[in-house]
């Protein structure tokens, strides 16, 4: 079974392509801490959660092209 956008796990920058995802993912991390520190008790954390959730996506599918690449021999 293979998700769409597994292709890109055979590319030559596959890890850029990783890298700048998990970028995208931490964005709201970072605001959402400047937004903790300024006060908001609610916009903040709500980002950091959703940007942490965003990351820890990215990892995983960093694990799975990394087991496609592993069985294709690349």
């Amino acid at each position: 079974m293979s998700a769409r956008g597994d292709e890109t796990a055979y590319a030559s920058n596959w890890r850029t392509v990783l890298a700048a995802d998990a970028a995208v993912g931490l964005l709201p991390v970072v605001i959402g801490v400047v937004l903790v520190v300024q006060g908001s008790v609610v916009w903040g954390p709500l980002l950091v959660a959703a940007g942490a959730v965003y990351v820890v996506l990215v990892g995983r599918r960093a694990l799975r092209w990394r087991r496609l690449r592993r069985a294709a021999g690349v």
